[in-house]
């Protein structure tokens, strides 16, 4: 279970599951952000999702889900 008070709890979390996370929500990047006190993984998506029934708690820290389209290189 990771601490979402705790910054490198959290970094560990995304660490060990990014590619997991990942796969399961089709996600273009995954980061962390903050609500409130408490440090979240943020989940960014291609597109609008209507499958994905929130909260979203991953060993107790909390996904949050933006939508930010396809990200490209120039």
């Amino acid at each position: 279970m990771a601490d979402p008070q705790d910054i490198e709890s959290v970094k560990e979390l995304k660490r060990r599951r990014e590619a997991e996370i990942m796969r399961e929500y089709q996600a273009t990047g995954l980061g962390i952000g903050k609500a409130g006190e408490a440090y979240v993984l943020v989940v960014y998506l291609p597109a609008k999702r209507t499958d994905i029934e929130e909260p979203v708690v991953i060993e107790g820290v909390q996904v949050k889900f933006e939508v930010t389209g396809r990200f490209t290189t120039r």
